[in-house]
């Protein structure tokens, strides 16, 4: 049990999820970043979730949603935060499945999810759902792994007094 405890919390396999994870997000993000209208403000505003009126938290969620996936993506693959970027798209995949959720059974509608519009472009958000869950497995890891990153993160170039403080817990 405890070489198992050992393995899942080891520097090599939170790199590995590090850099599944991250090159996923960023092949799901290139191609809305190309064309945000179509790939992702066009897209929210089709879930049918959030309000338009009397503010359009649909557009801004539309606009804004790429860019934190890309900054969470190249956090993840370059060893930068790595554990913040964790927490925040493990958030992000917990309101995806929400969101999945409510479309499939409150609202009884199947549309397109829109995750992987360059690669996967007619992905419904029934067969999306399981992305969710595997994506919060991947976070849960990285989140949880050793406090020292020092395999392949920008970790490393730290100053010894920085790695000393707080920064660790959302290194």
């Amino acid at each position: 049990m405890a070489e198992i405890r050992h393995f899942l919390k080891s520097d090599k396999l939170t790199f590995a999820f590090r850099l599944l994870l991250g090159v996923m997000i960023l092949a799901a993000v290139v191609p809305k970043l190309i064309d945000i209208e179509k790939y992702s403000v066009f897209l929210v505003y089709s879930y049918r979730v959030f309000p338009i009126y009397p503010i359009n938290i649909a557009r801004f969620l539309g606009i804004v949603a790429p860019y934190l996936e890309l900054l969470i993506a190249l956090g993840l693959i370059f060893g930068v935060l790595t554990r913040l970027s964790a927490i925040g798209w493990g958030i992000m995949s917990i309101v995806y499945f929400s969101i999945k959720i409510h479309l499939i059974f409150i609202q009884q509608r199947i549309v397109p999810c829109g995750c992987f519009p360059g690669i996967f472009p007619d992905i419904l958000v029934t067969q999306s759902i399981w992305i969710d869950v595997v994506n919060i497995l991947l976070c849960a890891q990285i989140i949880w792994a050793n406090r020292e990153r020092k395999f392949l993160s920008f970790w490393i170039l730290l100053p010894e007094k920085w790695r000393r403080t707080k920064i660790r817990y959302v290194w």
